[in-house]
């Protein structure tokens, strides 16, 4: 038994180094790294008899809104279509996620030399996007020789313009870290904060050559929910704040292209949103669960039942008669709300939105701590994480599907990493976890 441990332990631990690095390129093998560690912590958990976890307070949200999903994705008319089976199969597979950031919560990041690596890795593979899109910024292609993308956005190691996100979502919390451990150096207080700003600069400039206007306003948004809770940080947020709009203006001139996307069709979709390919799809997701506001269509209603004539009406927005028929049809509602609502019903989004509430309050009661019990460039780490779940989650955004990979791997790497911190407070405080 005990051999089978520490093998099991070895691989858990391999798996979790290897996930950043597979999230960055080859998402295949990270959602096998994903569902290794889901495995392999239930397995764990059965050889020892230690299931406490379950009934801790950010687990148990998770498991009843997988239950829910499941309940609401069960087939519904005879015969079963391919959709149904297909909905069912991914909602009974959707709690591996979960699993997976508890598994690294509870097994793997409780081992010092792992969460140390993991650190490492993350940072090296935002300076690997960074560096991509900063190459592709200047000379006009990445290392793969892929151009910008037609629109003047960057795609950094991509053919498509999808760096923008996970680079925030990576990026503030390794900007954080960086910062903390440059000011380390110094003492003055303006020293310090300085420290933090020049991590964090570069990821903002970044940010804004690559032309992704969501993934700039929430990465804001997380500086400044990172801004509440560390004092240094304020005045940068705010110094932040003010150079982004300079930032932008450059891009008019370095990068046109970009700039007309970042700016000028956010203006024309937000002026006329109804008619935008958001307002269609979000008109098309709202008559969808106006007919089921309960249970829903399942699991990834939108992929298997947007196109279905039944949904072809004017909406809340009456756009056309038919709402656009097929046409405003895409694999996903572009928005965890809206994706929870057509999935599971009002219902669900209550459940959706208590878990996402219960893992953001864990993750502010572990910063809240950590000014008190670790040290400085520990303490910004987890500020950093809270920032990066609040970024990723902010219920207003546009967003890709809750998980779907890479980017759903990226979240719940980072979630794991938050939870961790909160579960290694709880046992050194004897809290029973």
């Amino acid at each position: 038994m005990t051999s089978a441990l520490r093998a099991l332990d070895r691989l858990g631990a391999a798996a979790t180094l290897l996930l950043p690095l597979f999230l960055v390129h080859f998402g295949g093998i990270a959602e096998g790294c994903l569902d290794g560690l889901a495995i392999g912590f239930l397995l764990r958990s059965a050889l020892t008899g230690s299931w406490s976890w379950t009934r801790q307070g950010f687990v148990w949200p998770a498991l009843i809104w997988w239950i829910w999903l499941v309940l609401c994705s069960l087939p519904r008319s005879v015969p079963v279509t391919a959709e149904a089976w297909a909905g069912l199969m991914q909602a009974c597979l959707a709690i591996r996620f979960p699993i997976a950031a508890f598994a690294l919560a509870f097994w793997t990041l409780q081992d010092l030399g792992t969460r140390c690596w993991l650190r490492r890795l993350i940072m090296v593979c935002v300076l690997y996007l960074g560096g991509q899109m900063l190459l592709q910024a200047t000379t006009g292609y990445n290392l793969f020789g892929d151009p910008r993308f037609g629109d003047g956005t960057l795609t950094g190691p991509y053919d498509k313009p999808r760096v923008s996100a996970p680079f925030a979502l990576l990026g503030l919390p390794a900007a954080l870290l960086a910062g903390a451990k440059l000011s380390e150096r110094f003492d003055g207080e303006w020293q310090k904060a300085g420290s933090l700003g020049l991590a964090l600069l570069p990821v903002l400039v970044l940010l804004v050559l690559a032309g992704q206007r969501m993934s700039l306003a929430t990465f804001l948004l997380g500086t400044a929910v990172c801004a509440a809770f560390l004092p240094l940080l304020r005045r940068v947020a705010v110094a932040l704040v003010l150079v982004c709009p300079v930032l932008i203006g450059l891009l008019a001139v370095v990068s046109p292209q970009a700039f007309d996307h970042l700016v000028l069709r956010t203006e024309t979709q937000l002026g006329h949103f109804a008619a935008s390919p958001y307002g269609q799809i979000f008109n098309r997701a709202a008559v969808m669960i106006q007919a089921h506001p309960v249970l829903g269509l399942g699991d990834d209603a939108f992929r298997y039942y947007c196109s279905n004539p039944a949904f072809f009406m004017p909406g809340p927005l009456n756009i056309q008669p038919d709402g656009g028929r097929g046409t405003v049809c895409v694999q996903h509602a572009h928005n965890h709300v809206l994706e929870a609502a057509s999935n599971s019903g009002f219902p669900g989004v209550g459940l959706f939105s208590a878990m996402i509430a219960v893992w953001w309050g864990t993750l502010a009661g572990s910063a809240r701590r950590g000014r008190l019990l670790v040290a400085g460039r520990d303490f910004a780490w987890r500020v950093g994480l809270l920032g990066a779940a609040v970024l990723h989650e902010w219920p207003v955004a546009s967003q890709s599907a809750f998980l779907n990979m890479p980017l759903g791997g990226v979240a719940f790497l980072l979630l794991g990493a938050g939870l961790a911190e909160a579960v290694r407070d709880r046992r050194e405080c004897c809290f029973g976890v």
